[in-house]
């Protein structure tokens, strides 16, 4: 038996998280949010999903990709709030709506040791590419930065995900998220709300995700009605120059 199914009533009902949702935002804890931009590989967006689950992350922001490849998050990802953005500036414009700075994860001049804990309120947390890191834009978007010391010099840097989730741990102890309870080995899952219970009773993310899937399907087909619209005329066109 799983060590979740083997756990006692109490240990369940301890849980403050409502099931197949996480945390409810806290007037009294600061959020934290993950804006995923310019992230390359496909493991490292679901093992970044896991950690944004396991740590208390409020919202996922998602920039440009419609849908994201999320290899590796373990069944998490039907956990995660997620908000499409279509641009990074849009990214932003939300965050500030709910009053987040944003913390670039980047060795930089300028960047503070995580251990620090150098945060003041709700933080969107991003990362740079696995190669290159951060972008001029995305460098120019961040409020603040945050690095992880390392203790020895056998490399450079860590992988992107293993450092995100790093500090996004050490935001939940700084903003003292209380600990999900545990049985046994393993920590209670909370079942995920089902495909159906998302149709029928969305969440406002839920929704506006729909919101914006149908409006990408609609212009899609005006899109392709204007393109058949084209042709029709080009063909007619052509025609009658022939029978001229």
């Amino acid at each position: 038996m799983a060590a979740a199914e083997a756990c006692p009533a109490e240990a369940r009902s301890a849980s403050s998280t409502a099931p197949g949702r996480l945390p409810k935002p806290s007037p009294q804890r600061p959020q934290s949010y993950l804006l995923l931009f310019n992230v390359g590989k496909k493991q490292n967006f679901g093992t970044l999903l896991r950690s944004a689950c396991a740590f208390g992350v409020s919202e996922v922001l998602v920039v440009g990709a419609k849908k994201i490849a999320t290899f590796g998050n373990q069944g998490t990802s039907a956990h995660a709030k997620m908000v499409h953005c279509e641009t990074l500036e849009a990214a932003k414009a939300e965050l500030a709506a709910r009053g987040a700075k944003i913390c670039g994860i980047e060795i930089d001049d300028g960047a503070q040791p995580v251990v620090a804990h150098p945060f003041s309120g709700p933080t969107a947390f991003m990362l740079g590419n696995e190669g290159v890191g951060m972008t001029p834009a995305q460098r120019a978007a961040c409020d603040f930065f945050v690095y992880i010391p390392q203790h020895t010099g056998a490399t450079a840097s860590l992988n992107v995900a293993v450092a995100g989730s790093i500090v996004l741990h050490h935001f939940a102890t700084w903003a003292a998220m209380p600990e999900h309870p545990r049985c046994g080995e393993k920590f209670v899952v909370d079942p995920a709300r089902s495909a159906l219970e998302k149709f029928e009773h969305p969440t406002e993310a839920e929704k506006a995700e729909m919101d914006r899937k149908r409006a990408d399907r609609a212009a899609k087909r005006r899109k392709e009605d204007d393109e058949e619209e084209d042709e029709k005329v080009e063909d007619n066109e052509s025609e009658e120059a022939e029978e001229g």
